[in-house]
C-alpha cells in the first residue's frame, strides 16, 4: 500500500457547510445570504476534490464576475488552502495555483478566473468548476461556454451566489429544484442564524426593503436593487405577459436593433396588436458583418414592416466609406427608419412606460428578457451609491435594442399609402397557406 500523505487546509466547517458538504451532487446550485461563508465553503471543496482526483492533470477553476473579483475574493482563501501542501507554487499574475503529484508524474491546477469575456475562457477541460455571484454573469457563461469544459471528464459544478433579481441564476436554480440530478438548497438569513438578530435588525433598519430581502433573506422576486426595469418585468411576469406569444403572420413585424460598439448586434422582432405590442422573436450575435443580419430577416419569413436602426447607423465606416444603412440598402434590406439619439434617461424612461403594454414570447426572446431584467445602474464602490448612468455589460446589448423600439416607434396606425411602401423582400417565398 502506498503512503498516504495527510495535509489540513485549516478549514472547519460550519455545521450547515459540513452537511453541504456530504450533499453535493454533479451539479449544484447554492443560494446562500449575504456572509453565510459559501466562497470559503467553495474553494475548500474545489481543493479537497482537487487532492483525491485520480485523473491525469485534474483543472478546477473558481470563475468570478470579474477577474479583479476573483482575485479580491477568493485567491487569498485559495492560497490558504493549499500553503501547507509539499511542493505547491502560485502564480500572481495569472491568480495560478500548482501541486506536483511526483508519483503521477502530473499536477493538480487551480485556476481563477473572470466571467467578463466569456469567449476567452474556451478551450480548457475543467474536472470541475465553481461560479460565483453567477446571478452578474452572462448566462451563456455556463450554456456555451463552461458546461462543454466538463464533458470529457465528467466534470462537476457548483453555482453560489445571492440572488440579483429573476435572471440566469434565478432560471438555473429552477432548473435544479425540477431535476433529481441536481442538488438546490436556499438560505435565508433568519433560518441559518449565522448572524446574529441584532445584526439583521441593524441591517433592515438603513436598508430598503428590497436590499434587505434580496441581500439577506435570498428573494429572487425583490425586485433588482439598481435595476431600471425590474419591478416592470416582474409586474410583466405575474401579470402573464411573458408567455407563449405566437407569431401572426396577417401582423407587419418591425424590427429594431442595437449595432453595439463592440460588434455585438441585436435585433428584436415586435408586432402591434391593438394597443399591445408583442416581442415574439429576439436575435443577438457578434463577430458578424452586416450580410449575415440581411440573410437572418430573409430565414425568419416574417411579413415585414420597418427595420428601426440606431442614430449611430448613420455614421461613415472607414473601411467602406459607407454608412450601415446605405450597406444594408445595397444587401437588400428596404425600409429602414433612424431613430435619433436622445439622452439615455429619455430612452430609459420611454422603455419604462412602454413596458406594461408589451407582451414577451418566454422561448424566443429568453435572452433578451433576461437582458431587460438585468440591465442596471452602475455602482460607485467610492461613494457607495449608484450611479445615473447605466453598466456597460452583456445586459446592455438587448436593453439597448429595446430602448431603439420605445424611443422609435411611431404609435400612429399607418396609413394605406404607407403600407403601400413598406418593402417586400423578405417576403418573396411568403405563403398564406403554410406549405
Amino acid at each position: 500500500m502506498k503512503n498516504v500523505l495527510e495535509v489540513s487546509t485549516g478549514y472547519t466547517p460550519r455545521p450547515l457547510q459540513e452537511i453541504l458538504h456530504k450533499s453535493l451532487k454533479r451539479f449544484n446550485v447554492l443560494v446562500c445570504h449575504r456572509r453565510f461563508g459559501k466562497t470559503v465553503f467553495s474553494i475548500n471543496e474545489m481543493v479537497d476534490q482537487g487532492l483525491r482526483c485520480d485523473r491525469k492533470n485534474p483543472q478546477y477553476a473558481y470563475i468570478a464576475p470579474t477577474f479583479g473579483a476573483a482575485k479580491r475574493i477568493a485567491w487569498d482563501m485559495l492560497k490558504e488552502a493549499v500553503r501547507d501542501i509539499p511542493g505547491v507554487t502560485t502564480n500572481e499574475a495569472e491568480l495560478k495555483v500548482e501541486i506536483p503529484r511526483q508519483d503521477r508524474r502530473d499536477k493538480i491546477r487551480f485556476l481563477l478566473l473572470g466571467a467578463e469575456n466569456p469567449g476567452a475562457l474556451k478551450g480548457m477541460y475543467l474536472d470541475g468548476v465553481l461560479l460565483d455571484e453567477f446571478a452578474e454573469m452572462d448566462p451563456i457563461v455556463w450554456t456555451t461556454v463552461v458546461r462543454p469544459m466538463l464533458t470529457d471528464r465528467n466534470g462537476w459544478a457548483i453555482f453560489i451566489g445571492t440572488p440579483k433579481g429573476q435572471n440566469g441564476f434565478y432560471d438555473v436554480y429552477e432548473q435544479a429544484k425540477a431535476n433529481a440530478d441536481w442538488f438546490a438548497k436556499l438560505y435565508k438569513a433568519s433560518e441559518t442564524n449565522i448572524i446574529p438578530k441584532s445584526e439583521l435588525d441593524a441591517a433592515r433598519a438603513i436598508m430598503s426593503e428590497e436590499e434587505y430581502d434580496q441581500e439577506f433573506e435570498c428573494s429572487f422576486s425583490a425586485a433588482l436593487v439598481g435595476a431600471y426595469y425590474g419591478k416592470l418585468m416582474q409586474e410583466a411576469e405575474e401579470e402573464g405577459r411573458i408567455t407563449k406569444v405566437p407569431h401572426d403572420p396577417a401582423v407587419y413585424v418591425d424590427t429594431f436593433w442595437d449595432l453595439g460598439i463592440d460588434d455585438t448586434t441585436v435585433i428584436w422582432f415586435i408586432q402591434r396588436v391593438g394597443k399591445e405590442w408583442h416581442a415574439i422573436d429576439y436575435y443577438e450575435m457578434s463577430g458578424e458583418g452586416l450580410d449575415h443580419y440581411a440573410k437572418l430577416l430573409d430565414s425568419k419569413k416574417y411579413k415585414y414592416g420597418k427595420h428601426y436602426l440606431p442614430h449611430d447607423a448613420n455614421a461613415k465606416e472607414l473601411g467602406t466609406g459607407k454608412t450601415r444603412v446605405e450597406t444594408l440598402q445595397t444587401l437588400g434590406v428596404g425600409g429602414i427608419e433612424v431613430v435619433e439619439r436622445q439622452k439615455v434617461e429619455d430612452g430609459i424612461n420611454a422603455t419604462r412606460m412602454m413596458l406594461p403594454r408589451c407582451w414577451f414570447d418566454v422561448e424566443k426572446c429568453a435572452r433578451g428578457i433576461n437582458a431587460l431584467k438585468a440591465y442596471e445602474r452602475k455602482w460607485d464602490s467610492k461613494n457607495k451609491i449608484y450611479q445615473q448612468k447605466p453598466l456597460h455589460n452583456w445586459a446592455s446589448h438587448g436593453a439597448d435594442g429595446f430602448r431603439t423600439f420605445a424611443t422609435g416607434i411611431d404609435e400612429r396606425a399607418p396609413s394605406e399609402a404607407e403600407k403601400k411602401r413598406y418593402p417586400r423582400r423578405s417576403n418573396t417565398e411568403y405563403d398564406i397557406f403554410g406549405r
